[in-house]
């Protein structure tokens, strides 16, 4: 790897990210809502084996670069390592999510119920890798 990193916090930090999307979208949060917006029924995946390997890997990604970032800013406290992941997804994934949802005309509501599952992920993820 380009860069040390603690790879308990990295493991623990991909864990915790993966596990707010499977509250996000359950029913007790958004699942109906977000299943509305996208023109399906509740649990209609057309792939879900695959969806969630795509999932991890992107996660293992997202997170290792969070970690990168982290290190190479000096960022020491959880605190601002949660503001930090705040930061990068308002930078790199809010924005780029916009664009695609205003060409594709997709609806406000499920950008952000999208976009709020990776705002709470990416800065969750900040503040176990700051510490």
């Amino acid at each position: 790897m380009w860069f040390s990193a603690h790879w308990w916090q990295v493991i623990l930090a991909v864990i915790a990210y993966f596990a707010v999307g499977s509250v996000w979208y359950s029913s007790a949060l958004f699942a109906r809502t977000w299943a509305h917006e996208l023109g399906k029924k509740t649990g209609e995946t057309d792939s879900a084996s695959t969806a969630m390997f795509a999932t991890l890997g992107a996660m293992i990604v997202l997170v290792l670069v969070e970690a990168y970032m982290v290190q190479a800013t000096g960022t020491t406290s959880a605190w601002r390592g949660a503001y930090l992941g705040g930061k990068l997804w308002l930078g790199f994934t809010a924005t780029t999510a916009l664009v695609n949802n205003v060409f594709q005309g997709a609806s406000k509501k499920l950008f952000f119920i999208d976009q709020g599952y990776h705002l709470v992920g990416m800065v969750l993820a900040g503040l176990i890798l700051a510490l």
